[in-house]
């Protein structure tokens, strides 16, 4: 596929985003928007109960793993490991090759910091929240994430957790698309800017916050919490 090709499906914003944060250190600036959407867990379990599966091996990886290493790395999950102990990890596989891994997706339950932001999301015991989902190349297209989503969404809804919350940035089109279609709705924005380590926080809707600035944004991040 050519590099045009590419940038049309991801859309230039979103690849250019990425390909900043490689380049410009956390430390030095970080800016980030998105929208909140609550999933649909119903419309999700119908999804996991129409689909084939039967090609496919889906995990919920062990704490403390091996495969929850490798998880975090194919994911590129930079959660510190310190606020991400309780979360849950998902994968895909082919049955025929179980150990190539497709992708992976993350669940926060109790609290998500984002260190490189400055915040930290706080979660009753009913919520959780989608994060670092990804597919390889590859396997895109293909409904590996479909399978995965519906799969975690009906993981997390038998742990009892019955509020799954999901944020995506506007320039990522391919995202937004998907869970758009498996959303009830939209229920607030998140806006983060970081300059060194001078942090702000924005929010509206069903997101709220402790306060909006924060110069210390691992050991005192600005708190967010999604009410009812």
């Amino acid at each position: 596929m050519s590099l045009i090709q590419k940038l049309k499906e991801r859309s230039l914003l979103h690849s250019i985003e990425i390909l900043f944060n490689r380049i410009v250190p956390a430390w030095l600036f970080r800016f980030c928007t998105g929208t909140v959407f609550e999933l649909d867990t119903q419309k999700l379990a119908e999804l996991f109960g129409e689909m084939d599966k039967s090609d496919f091996v889906l995990t919920c990886v062990e704490q403390s793993s091996q495969a929850r290493d490798q998880l975090r790395t194919l994911t590129w999950n930079s959660v510190p490991l310190e606020t991400s102990a309780n979360d849950f990890g998902y994968s895909i596989a082919h049955l025929s090759t179980p150990e190539d891994v497709l992708g992976g997706v993350w669940a926060g339950i109790e609290s998500f910091q984002e260190a490189n932001l400055g915040f930290q999301l706080l979660f009753d015991d009913r919520q959780s929240w989608i994060y670092c989902a990804y597919v390889k190349p590859e396997a895109q297209g293909k409904g590996v994430y479909k399978r995965l989503l519906s799969f975690s969404s009906n993981d997390l809804i038998e742990k009892g957790y019955q509020r799954i919350c999901v944020i995506i940035q506007p320039w990522n089109r391919a995202s937004t698309h998907v869970h758009q279609k498996y959303a009830m709705g939209k229920i607030g924005t998140i806006t983060a800017l970081r300059v060194f380590s001078l942090c702000a926080v924005f929010t509206t809707g069903a997101v709220e916050k402790d306060r909006t600035i924060t110069g210390f944004p691992l050991s005192k991040p600005i708190r967010l919490h999604i009410r009812d």
